[in-house]
């Protein structure tokens, strides 16, 4: 009998701390959760305004890169229609060195502004890969805010 006493004794402890643990656990009542959400609704805000201006400054980077490239182009351009009349004229004049020289130096000409709008049409192509990635985080951060605004509005009333 002494036994069965000491047994039921160490059970209703036990149910009696297990009661008690789970009561102490880390569950945040309503109003500290909305408390909580509305804490991570203005780090999202944050986040989305430093993402608008990363986009705006990538924004203003790729309209300067695009005159850039486009005047990159058009010199590339005429430099290798002005190579092309000059090697024309040399094929014409095979022997004449003064002819030679400039075609040589058009041609040089030609493959270094190539060369120039090249790597800046590439920069103009990272810098729109980067607005489309901000453009996309923005969205995605939208969504969050939009999901945490919509959890908030329905954490139920505190009644006391």
């Amino acid at each position: 009998m002494k036994l069965i006493r000491t047994n039921l004794t160490k059970i209703a402890s036990l149910i009696i701390f297990s009661v008690v643990l789970v009561s102490c656990s880390k569950k945040l009542s309503p109003e500290m959760q909305k408390l909580q959400d509305q804490k991570d609704l203005l780090k999202l805000n944050t986040q989305l305004n430093d993402l608008n201006i990363s986009l705006e400054t990538a924004l203003s980077k790729v309209s300067g890169l695009v005159s850039d490239v486009k005047a990159a182009n058009e010199d590339a351009s005429k430099s290798a229609e002005e190579a092309r009349k000059l090697s024309i004229e040399l094929s014409k004049n095979p022997g004449d060195s003064r002819i030679a020289s400039k075609a040589e130096r058009a041609a040089k000409r030609a493959a270094k502004d190539a060369k120039k709008a090249t790597k800046l049409n590439n920069k103009l192509g990272d810098a729109n890969d980067d607005v489309k990635d901000y453009q996309d985080d923005i969205k995605d951060t939208k969504s969050k805010l939009e999901a945490l605004q919509t959890k908030i509005k329905f954490v139920p009333a505190v009644t006391e």
